[in-house]
């Protein structure tokens, strides 16, 4: 039996308290059943029930903010694993004019929370859950189609719209910010009302280095996040930031209202130790490299978790992959990785 309970384990960690084992969690997507809320509920039950993290990250799919407005999609078709094939948007011609406030019983909206609630409910209220959102931007970048900027993949700001969008219609650009940063805010009223722990909420790669200006992520990343962040933490829900990738900047997190931060510590980035020295409080999260997840790789995902144990046993951090494992993951990786902690 464990020493402590995963609420205690996790709080444990943020405190600055190594407890008996660091809290352990990864996530993946479900393509197909993410489209479709009952199937989704009940695989993300599966998912937790059969490895037993510490805290679940819900998995919706990687567009449902798109869908709120307006984006549509085949569910049945997905490319780069993770992409539901997009067949159009019901309000027209996209243009940045669209992005008014929405309220937060959207229907699209509505159907996570209340996942969240079901999810909550059936773990008794004793499972951390953490609902999956994106920076803004992210939104905005989706329903113009452009280029989801992550991992390892290439980007060129020469070839993306949001550019365009920053040099010829600064304030329009900021004025759609600022409106889906307010139903962010009237959206995680109802997560918290759901029973969500809180948010872990992707950055994706606007920090990379080399992308935007730091001028230009500040204005149109940064001062959104820590707008609905801030409320976020007033309500007392906790914020788990991911930026991802390569080059991604994790010392720009250190003044973030946020409580865990997320990174790939092996693509030219800090290591967990190395963040002690600038995180200042503010709990890492990884130590695994997801990108060898689906290779039929146990024995060295085995291997690289225990270097990881080993190598931080007096850091209080999260074990888990440096971002989503594949969809091809197998049984034997997902129980290397987790059972290394037993």
């Amino acid at each position: 039996m464990d020493k402590y309970s995963k609420r205690e384990r996790l709080a444990m960690t943020l405190k600055g308290i190594i407890p008996d084992r660091p809290p352990i969690t990864a996530y993946r997507h479900f393509p197909v059943d993410e489209g479709k809320k009952d199937r989704l509920i009940d695989v993300m039950i599966k998912w937790q029930e059969e490895y037993d993290w510490d805290f679940i990250k819900l998995h919706p799919p990687a567009v449902y903010m798109q869908e709120v407005w307006g984006d549509t999609f085949d569910f049945d078709n997905y490319y780069q694993e993770v992409f539901p094939t997009k067949t159009g948007n019901t309000y027209g011609e996209v243009n940045l004019s669209m992005f008014t406030p929405q309220n937060a019983d959207n229907p699209y909206l509505a159907e996570q929370v209340d996942m969240v609630h079901q999810v909550v409910e059936h773990f008794h209220k004793e499972l951390p859950v953490f609902q999956t959102m994106f920076t803004p931007l992210q939104t905005i970048s989706g329903v113009f189609d452009c280029q989801f900027i992550r991992r390892h993949f290439p980007a060129d700001r020469n070839q993306n719209d949001i550019f365009r969008m920053i040099k010829d219609e600064p304030k329009a650009l900021q004025e759609a910010l600022y409106n889906i940063t307010q139903t962010y805010i009237a959206y995680w009223k109802k997560l918290h009302d759901a029973g969500a722990e809180g948010l872990f909420y992707a950055g994706v790669s606007w920090a990379r280095e080399g992308l935007m200006t730091l001028e230009e992520w500040e204005t149109y990343v940064a001062q959104y996040d820590r707008m609905f962040l801030n409320e976020v933490h007033k309500d007392g829900g906790l914020v788990i930031y991911h930026t991802c990738g390569i080059t991604s900047n994790p010392q720009r997190f250190a003044d973030f209202p946020i409580d865990i931060l997320h990174w790939d510590q092996g693509a030219q980035n800090p290591s967990i130790k190395e963040s002690l020295s600038f995180l200042k409080g503010i709990t890492p999260m990884g130590g695994v490299d997801e990108m060898i997840f689906g290779n039929h790789a146990e024995a060295k995902i085995k291997g690289l978790t225990e270097k990881c144990l080993e190598e931080n046993k007096n850091v209080p951090y999260i074990l888990a992959p440096y971002c989503s494992v594949s969809v091809h993951s197998s049984d034997a990786e997902l129980r290397a990785f987790r059972d290394a902690v037993k």
